[in-house]
């Protein structure tokens, strides 16, 4: 199973079980639900294109939205969906430029080798090779926000 498609399937059970302590509840779809009156915590999820925003206990919300927290996450996710075939999945993690660049050609089949990444760390290079050249991922971002793929580049033996 990919990383992609284990998010997703995470993401679908965190969505589950937030609609069974609705429907427990007996609340109307409302934000808010009381999951310990006595301790008064309670859990606030919405949904918004696969993200949620959480509050516990009174504490500020937050995020968790569909990023890649680091790198090697950015790269390993969009080569995984170019070899799948999977544009939105490749966006996810990367630029409209750089999905377009490797979505010229298929990842079918594809026999890429992970070779990590380097470089400056706040914008570092991953790498992959395969028989006959390499493909270098130039990213940016923060763990924070996320990183991208900005750009891909080719290098041939």
């Amino acid at each position: 199973m990919t990383r992609e498609r284990w998010i997703i399937g995470a993401l679908i059970g965190i969505l589950v079980a937030a609609g069974t302590v609705l429907a427990l509840s007996g609340d109307d779809g409302g934000s808010d639900v009381a999951i310990d009156p006595a301790n008064t915590t309670s859990t606030s999820v919405t949904t918004t294109t696969l993200a949620t925003t959480t509050t516990v206990g009174g504490s500020p919300p937050v995020t968790v939205g569909i990023i890649c927290t680091t790198p090697e996450e950015a790269a390993m996710t969009f080569v995984d969906a170019w070899i799948d075939g999977d544009q939105a999945a490749a966006a996810r993690c990367a630029t409209e430029a750089a999905v377009t660049t490797m979505f010229q050609t298929t990842g079918a089949g594809a026999q890429y080798t992970w070779q990590g990444c380097h470089g400056d760390p706040g914008m570092p290079t991953c790498s992959y090779t395969y028989e006959g050249g390499a493909v270098n991922l130039a990213l940016g971002g923060t763990e924070a926000a996320g990183w991208k793929v900005q750009s891909v580049s080719y290098i041939a033996d």
